[in-house]
């Protein structure tokens, strides 16, 4: 018999929605620090615009993929 007070499922599309967004907002994070690294240092090429959006992008890949469900 089921439990009539338990909630209903959550929509799925739901949580992948949320995790596309918080990729977004990470990745523009590590975009936004990298800039700001190149102007403090003053460099001629975004060298560290570069490696803190890779960085940025890897890490919430790698949050992501951890997140699914293992079956």
């Amino acid at each position: 018999m089921e439990n009539k007070n338990q909630e209903p499922d959550q929509n799925p599309y739901l949580k992948y929605m949320g995790a596309g967004t918080q990729m977004l907002v990470s990745i523009g994070a590590g975009v936004y620090l990298g800039l700001k690294l190149d102007e403090w240092f003053q460099t001629k090429t975004p060298w560290f615009t570069i490696a803190c959006s890779m960085l940025f992008i890897f890490g919430s890949m790698y949050l992501f993929i951890k997140s699914l469900p293992k079956e």
